[in-house]
């Protein structure tokens, strides 16, 4: 069974030695089910990855096109 610290530790290395892709997300889901329910760790975490997923969804996301406007010529 992994500590916090373990767990925090582990946290750490996942997101600054390794690019953030579908396999990073699960090995954090995996760490924050490591963690007891209560701990405020645990809550901390899920909504760190949360808010990666956002991120990165939106850093993905392509650009809106322009619309310029229509010219008409008259």
């Amino acid at each position: 069974m992994l500590t916090e610290r373990d767990v925090s530790r582990l946290w750490r290395d996942l997101f600054q030695t390794a690019p953030i892709d579908e396999s990073a997300y699960t090995k954090a889901s995996e760490l924050i089910d490591a963690l007891p329910a209560t701990s405020p760790l645990r809550q901390r975490y899920a909504s760190e990855l949360s808010d990666l997923r956002r991120l990165t969804a939106k850093a993905e996301a392509p650009p809106p096109a322009k619309r310029g406007k229509q010219r008409t010529q008259g």
